[in-house]
């Protein structure tokens, strides 16, 4: 059986196995467990470092609360049916089902622990010395640990994937093995994982996105490099931070491969993801916005947390940072240590990308294209429409003169005729195709004389250029 079969009969099951599942993903400071309709964030500038949660039923009703009121967190991560949160000691972790008074404490040892990550039913996370990945709550579908040096550690439903110093992609699960084989022609900076699919920046800064692609949620938009980057994957859509003005944009869910933005105006930090919502941590005061992914009924809510890290702080000074430190992180993390800037913002400053103009800006220039164009097109129309019938009137005359009977002109296009045809073809060439003369049932005819005849359409259709970064056909 060929590696594709595999993977779609095993995705078929999945899907009937898990059809309501919810997104999973990295370890953050804001994650989203859909299956339990609960959004946790971990609060900035004090101490200690409490996880805030909601649960946000179809009702519209929310409740906020603190899990583990006393403790202090360092990351959290959500599964479909339950969130885990690393304690700041990273020697112990906690998990909870959405429900206050059903948390668990998973894991206490000896060793430090980091990037803890949530699948759907698994658990994993990198030991301190960063050569081994473990897993709990694996139901024996998962090895106990794995050596090696990885990063980008990221679960969906029924896999775990990292990747490797010189960005291969790794993978293990029921679907591990059909996921690995995905990305086994692309060599990969960082990787996140939604339910049945995952999406990430390959080595020249472009998106690559592979797996279950039903509601256009693996489409990769077309754009230059670092322009998208820090990803949010729900069940059936993808949503990502747009460079240079960091808006969030999204493709797939109930409306298929189409991009929109559900906020033109608001800047991000990052986004993430769970069934059909997202959420966004705003660069202006790091609040909470939630939306679905019905790009036709889009609802913006905004949550009642306290101000949401930014980023994870580790102890340390800047030294732990391979490209930095956030600004003001000491004082987002209380005085007790950093936030690292992510390497991927530093690699979007790179690039210098054109001005985003408004989809109106785009179509009211191309207007004032088409109406130059087309007015110079009249005006050789017209110049060609006299010189004929002054020619025309001219022989008559010398026809008349020399008492010669006029002949019938020969069948074929007049001069004035090929230069309306040729701006008429100009006018709507799109995507390399050209626009049809109009037939006769869609023409009236206009009479100069009686000897010229010229099809006008009765309808003029300015046709523009669908733009790639507004709306795909998938």
């Amino acid at each position: 059986m060929s590696i594709a079969l595999r993977f779609f009969t095993a995705l078929a099951v999945v899907l009937l196995l898990s059809f309501s599942a919810g997104a999973v993903g990295s370890a953050g400071t804001l994650a989203i467990s859909f299956g339990t309709s609960t959004v946790c964030g971990i609060s900035a500038s004090t101490l200690p470092r409490t996880i805030f949660c909601m649960n946000m039923s179809e009702s519209g009703s929310t409740s906020l609360y603190m899990p583990y009121p006393n403790a202090s967190f360092n990351s959290l991560s959500a599964g479909t049916a339950f969130l885990c949160g690393l304690e700041s000691s990273r020697r112990v972790f906690f998990c909870w089902s959405g429900n206050p008074v059903n948390g668990k404490r998973i894991y206490r040892g000896p060793s430090v622990l980091s990037d803890l990550v949530v699948g759907e039913t698994q658990v994993c996370a990198v030991d301190r010395s960063g050569s081994e990945i473990r897993w709990w709550r694996k139901a024996g579908l998962f090895p106990s640990s794995v050596l090696g040096s990885f990063n980008s550690l990221t679960s969906g439903n029924n896999f775990t994937c990292a990747i490797t110093a010189n960005g291969t992609v790794y993978c293990w699960g029921p679907l591990g093995s059909a996921m690995q084989s995905s990305f086994s022609n692309h060599s990969m900076t960082n990787i996140l994982a939604g339910s049945l699919h995952m999406c990430g920046l390959d080595s020249s800064g472009f998106v690559i996105c592979q797996g279950s692609n039903t509601s256009g949620q693996s489409y990769a938009p077309p754009g230059l490099p670092y322009e998208f980057h820090r990803f949010a994957l729900g069940v059936s859509h993808t949503c990502a931070i747009r460079q240079p003005n960091g808006t969030a944009v999204c493709w797939g869910g109930s409306k298929g491969a189409h991009l929109y933005t559900p906020l033109d105006d608001t800047a991000f930090e990052f986004l993430v993801a769970g069934g059909n919502l997202t959420c966004g941590l705003t660069t202006n005061n790091y609040s909470v916005l939630c939306w679905g992914s019905d790009r036709r009924n889009l609802s913006i809510q905004a949550l009642p947390f306290l101000r949401i890290l930014p980023g994870i702080c580790v102890v340390g000074d800047s030294n732990e940072c391979n490209c930095g430190t956030y600004p003001d992180s000491e004082s987002l993390c209380a005085g007790t240590g950093v936030i690292c800037q992510r390497c991927d913002y530093i690699n979007s400053l790179a690039p210098t990308f054109p001005p985003l103009p408004s989809e109106s800006k785009r179509i009211s220039k191309r207007w004032k294209v088409e109406a130059i164009v087309g007015s110079l097109c009249f005006c050789f129309g017209a110049c060609g429409i006299a010189y004929g019938m002054w020619i025309d009137f001219y022989k008559k005359n010398e026809q008349n003169h020399h008492q010669i009977m006029p002949a019938v002109a020969p069948a074929g296009e007049s001069n004035a005729d090929a230069t309306i045809a040729s701006c008429s073809e100009s006018d709507g060439h799109e995507d390399g195709l050209h626009q049809p003369r109009p037939s006769p049932e869609n023409s009236q005819v206009i009479s100069f004389g009686r000897t010229r005849r010229i099809d006008m359409p009765r309808t003029l259709q300015l046709q523009h250029q669908r733009s790639v970064l507004s709306t795909f056909n998938y």
